[in-house]
């Protein structure tokens, strides 16, 4: 029998070797099997179908989970993203699972999974815990939808409606109410072709997307309605407006387009004035163009703007055009006219703006006051008798009429000018016989007549 020495001994290399030969197999398992955390599906996956769930385990020993993160981010058909929430759920056997118990996973979803926990990990001191952060990100399988602008669709003249999809299509059906329309697929089935059988600018069609099979053999989860356009037309104004009187000799007739003109280069083709003097035309903005003379109009000249319309003309950058077209004219004003002040009780003559001569008159009484505001000579009478309720004047001199029946003449009966209630009129301006003589043979008609206090 042993000494009991001997014994402790054996038992001491027995214990420590066994000791020794575990701390060697649990290296040997750490390096050989290391402990992780698992999450399927994988970080970039794609098309998972929305009935597989969401494992998350920990694989081998030495691994141990602290929380799990799921985020979720719907997908637009234009591959746009929206905020994305967390999705309010637990793990229930190796299962992610909403609160109420369903599999949380929807198409058209990206989602971002992050979980942390621990796994061992050798290092000089041994063996201990390290913590781990694990984020996979994974997209559901894509239902096949139209990209449609929020405004809806729009077709310029000459061209098809389009319409781009989110995934490659193989067929689909539609409805285009109040026109008769042919369709085809384009680029590999993601671009949907309609043509209408004509074209009317500014029109309005309800489109209703009835069914859709993609390539991978998805369906359309609903019908889609929106509106298909046809682009406005492209309208001009200008100015001066047509039928303007009283413009500027130095005035620049412009055309005001309703938008950008996406084709100014055709102005030669398409822009004419009558009459047809030297000048330029010139791109004041991208949606004004004005000509410039070379020289001022002449007095009391009928100026003629003349614009090609159709859709081979100006094209607006939103692709409609002017219907047809169109002409606007406007008249100079004339190198003559005339102020006159009732307070004061003068009429001034003006050349060009310019005052040339002035002299005192009478205008309306209290009762039958002058109307004040701008008129222009549209009659002139050598002599005529001027009758009213409680008047009566025979054949009045150089009479030249500006509205109704007021008018600028000479006035035989009267010898006080220029004062205010001094043998006021019925609301005609009286002059000396000899001064209206001289302004009937200045004015000529149309010469405008400024009237004021």
């Amino acid at each position: 029998m042993r000494p009991l020495a001997s014994r402790i001994k054996l038992a001491a290399i027995i214990i420590g070797s066994a000791i020794a030969l575990a701390a060697v197999a649990t290296v040997l398992l750490v390096v050989v099997l290391p402990p992780r955390i698992s999450v399927s599906p994988g970080d970039g996956e794609s098309e998972i179908g929305p009935d597989r769930w969401l494992e998350i385990n920990t694989s081998r020993w030495g691994a141990s989970l602290t929380t799990v993160s799921v985020e979720e981010l719907k997908i637009a058909p234009d591959g746009t993203r929206d905020g994305g929430h967390l999705i309010s759920g637990h793990l229930e056997d190796g299962r992610f699972v909403a609160d109420d118990g369903s599999n949380p996973l929807e198409s058209d979803a990206e989602y971002q999974v992050t979980v942390t926990g621990t796994v061992k990990h050798i290092g000089i001191s041994g063996v201990s815990d390290k913590a781990v952060t694990q984020t996979n990100t994974f997209t559901t399988v894509t239902t096949p939808m139209p990209i449609i602008p929020k405004a809806g669709l729009t077709v310029k003249y000459g061209e098809d409606l389009v319409i781009h999809w989110n995934i490659p299509i193989s067929k689909f059906e539609y409805q285009l109410d109040g026109i008769q329309s042919t369709s085809s697929l384009d680029d590999g089935g993601t671009t949907a072709h309609i043509k209408l059988a004509k074209f009317d600018q500014g029109k309005q069609y309800p489109l209703k997307i009835t069914a859709v099979t993609s390539n991978n053999g998805r369906e359309l989860m609903a019908p889609v309605v929106t509106v298909a356009a046809t682009t406005a037309p492209l309208t001009a104004t200008f100015d001066p407006a047509d039928g303007a009187g009283g413009a500027s000799t130095g005035a620049h007739p412009t055309i005001i387009f309703s938008e950008p003109v996406s084709n100014p280069d055709l102005v030669k083709t398409l822009v004419s004035v009558d009459p047809q003097v030297p000048g330029t035309f010139n791109w004041a903005g991208p949606d004004k163009l004005e000509f410039i003379p070379n020289a001022p109009w002449d007095h009391l000249q009928d100026v003629t703007m003349h614009l090609k319309g159709g859709p081979q003309a100006f094209r607006g950058i939103s692709g409609g055009f002017v219907e047809s077209d169109v002409s606007s004219t406007f008249t100079t004003a004339p190198s003559k006219s005339i102020d006159v002040n009732v307070t004061t009780q003068t009429v001034t003559l003006l050349e060009d703006g310019k005052p040339i001569d002035s002299f005192a008159v009478a205008t309306g009484a209290a009762a039958t006051p002058t109307p004040l505001g701008d008129y222009t000579i549209y009659a002139k009478i050598a002599a005529t008798d001027m009758r009213g309720p409680g008047y009566f004047a025979p054949h009045v001199p150089w009479v030249m009429v500006f509205y109704g029946d007021d008018a600028l003449h000479g006035n035989y009966w009267n010898t006080s000018f220029g004062t205010q209630g001094s043998g006021g009129s019925h609301g005609c301006v009286g002059m000396p016989v000899d001064t209206a003589k001289r302004v009937y043979d200045w004015a000529p008609m149309g010469t405008p007549v400024h009237i004021h206090e």
